[in-house]
C-alpha cells in the first residue's frame, strides 16, 4: 500500500478488508475514500480500473478468479495458486476477459537481477568466459521481514478459512503441508532460475528432508542443483545463484526480500589469459524490489505490454513444483 500511494498515475479509490477496524484504520492512513467490507462488493464500484489483491495465500486464487471473471486488471502475490489445476482457471478467466494478470515475483524487478540477466545473456552470447558448465541456486532462511515498521494492528482475527484445497488431490494428507510450505518459500527461486536461462531446468533426482534438501537439476545438458533450506530464525538469510563457466563465474547474492532499498550485489571473476583474476562488482544504486514492481504492474496496465511475471509464465512455476513433489512421493 504504501508504495502505491506514491506513485503517479495511481489513485487508490478503494480498499476491501473482511476485518473492519483494520480497514477502517488503513483507509485513514492512507487517504482512500471508500472501504468495502469484502472484495465482492468493492468489485461493484464503476471507478475500479485495476485491483492489487494482497491476501492471505489460501484464498488468493479463489478471490483472483472473482476479480478476473469480472474482467479487471490484477496483481497477487506468489504463487497465484496452489496448483495447476487451480491456476490454469485463473489464466483461462484472465486471457478470457482480456485482463493483465501480474504475479508477485519482486527478485524479477530487483536491479541487481536486472544487471546479472544482462551479463548472463552477454557471456553466452560473446563467449568471453568460454562455456557455462555448473549453475548453483540457493536459498536459506527464515523471517525476511527485517523488522519492516508500518503495518497497522488490531485484536481482530486475520480470516483462516479455506475455499479452495491447498495441495493437489494426488498428495498424501501428511505431506500436504509441506507442499503448500515449499511451494510459497521457494517459488521465487524456481522462477528467478526460470528468468535467468530462459526456461525450467529438467529435474534429474529430488533429495528432501523436513525442508530442506536439493534438487539435481540440468538445463540445455549443462548440470546443477538447488539447495534449499527453512530455518528457525529472524536473522539469517543466504540466497542466490552462481553461475560457472569456463573461465570465470557470475555471481548473485539476493538480500531479505523486505530489506528496504538493498537490491541484489552481483560479481563477476575473470580468469584472462596472462594476468590475475579481475573480480569485478556491481551495486545499484539505492532501490527496492518492491517499489519497482508496483511501478512495473501500474506501467503494464497504462501501456497494455506484456509483464515479465504474467500468470501465463507463473503458471510453468507451480508446475515445476508439482514435478518436485512428484519425484519426493
Amino acid at each position: 500500500m504504501s508504495n502505491y500511494v506514491e506513485l503517479p498515475h495511481v489513485e487508490i479509490v478503494g480498499l476491501a478488508e473482511l476485518r473492519p477496524k483494520l480497514g477502517d484504520l488503513a483507509c485513514r492512513k492512507y487517504g482512500i475514500p471508500r472501504y468495502y467490507p469484502d472484495h465482492r462488493a468493492l468489485l461493484e464500484d464503476p471507478d475500479i480500473e485495476a485491483i492489487v489483491a494482497i491476501v492471505r495465500r489460501k484464498h488468493t486464487a479463489p478471490v483472483a478468479l472473482d476479480i478476473l471473471d469480472r474482467g479487471f486488471h490484477l496483481f497477487t502475490e506468489k504463487p497465484m495458486a496452489p496448483t495447476v489445476a487451480q491456476g490454469r482457471k485463473l489464466v483461462d478467466a484472465a486471457i478470457k476477459n482480456n485482463c493483465m494478470y501480474v504475479i508477485g515475483y519482486m527478485r524479477l524487478h530487483d536491479e541487481g537481477v536486472v544487471i546479472a540477466k544482462q551479463l548472463l545473456d552477454n557471456f553466452l552470447k560473446s563467449g568471453e568466459l568460454g562455456e557455462m558448465l555448473y549453475f548453483r541456486s540457493y536459498c536459506f532462511g527464515g523471517e525476511d521481514y527485517c523488522n519492516i515498521g508500518g503495518d497497522i494492528k488490531t485484536d481482530e482475527p486475520p480470516p483462516d478459512h479455506r475455499i479452495w484445497p491447498m495441495a493437489p488431490d494426488w498428495l498424501p494428507e501428511t505431506q500436504k503441508d509441506e507442499y503448500e510450505r515449499f511451494l510459497n518459500v521457494f517459488i521465487h527461486d524456481i522462477n528467478l532460475m526460470r528468468h535467468l536461462f530462459d526456461g525450467l531446468p529438467e529435474i534429474k533426482n529430488v533429495d528432501y528432508h523436513n525442508i530442506a534438501g536439493t534438487l539435481n537439476l540440468e538445463y540445455n545438458n549443462i548440470p546443477g542443483v538447488f539447495e534449499f533450506g527453512q530455518l528457525e530464525t529472524n536473522r539469517f538469510w543466504v540466497e542466490g545463484v552462481d553461475i560457472y563457466f569456463e573461465h570465470g563465474r557470475l555471481q548473485l547474492k539476493l538480500p531479505p526480500a523486505f530489506l528496504i532499498n538493498y537490491p541484489a550485489t552481483v560479481m563477476v571473476h575473470k580468469d584472462k589469459p596472462g594476468k590475475s583474476i579481475e573480480t569485478i562488482s556491481s551495486t545499484p544504486g539505492w532501490t527496492w524490489s518492491f517499489m519497482k514492481q508496483a511501478e512495473s504492474f501500474v506501467d503494464v496496465v497504462l501501456s497494455g505490454k506484456k509483464s515479465i511475471a504474467d500468470a501465463v509464465d507463473g503458471l510453468q512455476d507451480i508446475e515445476f513444483v508439482e514435478n518436485v513433489w512428484k519425484k519426493i512421493i
